[in-house]
């Protein structure tokens, strides 16, 4: 059985019942989070994820897949990073997959905190390497081989974001795909074909129309039309999902735009007959292993 736990279905603007983009999957006897938005910290306690018994998160988190460095992506990484070092969650820090230039954001992070880290390995005893993760940046078709199963990373198109990527988790049967940030990608549909879950980022479509067509000035209309331009909108993204024959597909990175979620899935469902469900915050998913 593979879990997968909604921590984060929200976008830049704060709002506590939708914390930024991030979600977790159990498998295999370990975790994987893919992004880490505002919040995560918190909301992988309010899933069932923090301290157990030794004071260890359970099971261990072992890879953190970013998808792109966007900073909804990211301001929950040294939240999460720091309270896993000084909370002794773990003795390794999990792994941390990204984009390239995610190093130079670990390292940029670090420096930041240079006097916090050193007092406390001074005070509290804390080691370094209980902090540092190892950082692997990816590219088109970069894989690992864990015990959660074999991940997979893809390119999609969030230009100008230059480097950005999806990520396919196949484990025991089951085959779960996370969009990250996008447009409608060919290189998407490729690698979620036949998923048994597809998250998928969504705008609700006339909604967005509304808003750009009321934009106060030029510069308005400008960030209205690049914001959507890279991201896809409830119309599409139903034929995305369609095409990629997913069997269910969950929409999470949720820009609403004065819409609800009861509009989004009628402007999806004329494309998709199967399975769709607009996510929220803390929302569960379990996904078996196919008959063989």
């Amino acid at each position: 059985m593979v879990k997968l736990t909604l921590l984060g279905t929200g976008a830049p603007l704060p709002d506590p019942a939708r914390r930024g983009p991030s979600q977790v999957i159990e498998s295999g006897g370990e975790l994987l989070l893919i992004d880490c938005g505002s919040g995560v910290a918190q909301r992988l306690v309010e899933a069932g994820y923090g301290r157990s018994r030794g004071g260890r998160v359970q099971p261990p988190l072992r890879r953190i897949a970013i998808t792109h460095l966007h900073s909804d992506h990211v301001t929950g990484l040294p939240d999460l990073l720091w309270a896993g070092w000084v909370m002794r969650w773990w003795d390794e820090p999990p792994a941390i997959a990204g984009p390239p230039g995610t190093a130079a954001l670990l390292e940029h992070l670090l420096a930041a905190f240079s006097y916090d880290i050193a007092v406390r390995m001074q005070g509290e005893r804390l080691r370094r390497d209980w902090l540092v993760p190892p950082v692997a940046e990816i590219d088109e078709g970069w894989q690992e081989e864990r015990d959660a199963g074999r991940l997979t990373a893809f390119r999609v198109n969030h230009e100008p974001v230059d480097e950005a990527f999806g990520f396919r988790l196949d484990a025991d049967g089951a085959a779960v795909v996370v969009s990250g940030d996008t447009r409608p990608s060919e290189n998407l549909v490729r690698h979620a074909q036949g998923a048994d879950l597809l998250v998928h980022e969504v705008y609700w479509g006339r909604g967005a129309a509304r808003l750009r067509e009321g934009a106060a000035d030029a510069d308005a209309l400008a960030r209205r039309r690049t914001i959507d331009w890279y991201h896809t909108s409830s119309e599409d993204v139903g034929q995305v999902a369609a095409r990629a024959e997913a069997r269910q597909l969950v929409l999470s990175h949720l820009l609403l735009r004065g819409g609800t979620p009861a509009d989004v899935l009628a402007d999806l469902a004329p494309h998709y007959p199967r399975p769709a469900v607009v996510g929220e915050d803390l929302m569960r998913f379990e996904i078996g292993a196919r008959p063989r």
